[in-house]
């Protein structure tokens, strides 16, 4: 086993060849290689290079971890405004995960972040000026958000599969950035173990992963958008359409998200069975 080892360059080993993958002191051979190198994925960028990659997808998050204290609220919450929106999460141990967005132009440096927040948010609702000034400096993340700016071709080229943001890379809106990388490494391993041939789970891995991320990587940014809305007739039909929707019964409301949540390992493995018709 090598840990901690650069990769330079990868071949993908198609017509049924082994995957090459160069690192610093030579080259590693493999019927199966997992490239799992995020949303700047370099090895997507050599297995398809016609692709554009990603794109600013038209907002800055901040991640923050509060120290724990009284600001910490008691239930979950979000709160939307124009361009703008900030959430909080209770965890185990007294502490919060909390994460606010701001639509802004991309690559916009900013001295001090806790300052930035305050200074959009401070005026808020508490309990989010408290968390924001109960935050340390070395507790906040800031990044802008991007996506793939097309969906790939496939999940997979040669002998090499994309798992997680390397091979759909979404905003966070719907949370499932972790979830749907974590779903690829089960049905990947699902798949090699029922099939033949490398070959033939890998061409299955993208039959029945790529419909699935597509989809919710487009109802991402769906999300996205209504969240970020920042004009008053905009927020304005937002907001009403929010306050109709929450007059639902909690099953009616979460059946919506049933098909994002809701995946069970078979149901890949099933439909890897399934004839072509």
């Amino acid at each position: 086993m090598r840990l901690g080892t650069p990769v330079r360059a990868v071949q993908a080993g198609e017509r049924g060849r082994r995957a090459v993958v160069t690192v610093d002191d030579g080259a590693l051979e493999a019927d199966l290689v997992v490239a799992a190198d995020g949303a700047r994925s370099s090895l997507r960028g050599q297995l398809f290079p016609g692709h554009r990659g990603v794109r600013y997808a038209g907002y800055v998050a901040w991640r923050l971890m509060p120290a724990p204290g009284p600001a910490v609220p008691v239930d979950q919450f979000e709160t939307w405004g124009r361009g703008r929106r900030f959430s909080a999460l209770p965890m185990a141990g007294g502490e919060v995960y909390c994460w606010a967005t701001v639509t802004l132009p991309p690559g916009r440096a900013v001295d001090d972040d806790r300052a930035e927040l305050l200074s959009r948010f401070g005026g808020w609702h508490e309990p989010i000026p408290a968390l924001i000034a109960a935050t340390p400096d070395d507790r906040i993340l800031r990044h802008d958000v991007v996506e793939l700016a097309a969906p790939l071709p496939a999940l997979h080229a040669g002998r090499v599969a994309l798992v997680g943001d390397a091979g759909h890379a979404l905003t966070p809106d719907l949370g499932q950035g972790g979830c749907l990388a974590l779903e690829d490494a089960v049905t990947l391993a699902l798949l090699t173990d029922r099939h033949a041939t490398v070959d033939a789970a890998l061409a299955r891995y993208t039959a029945v992963r790529l419909p699935r991320v597509t989809r919710i990587a487009a109802r991402s940014r769906g999300l996205a958008r209504v969240g970020q809305a920042a004009g008053p007739r905009t927020t304005r039909l937002r907001d009403l359409a929010i306050r109709a929707a929450g007059v639902l019964p909690p099953s009616v409301a979460s059946r919506g998200l049933t098909s994002v949540v809701g995946w069970r390992p078979d149901d890949d493995v099933h439909a890897s069975r399934r004839p072509r018709s």
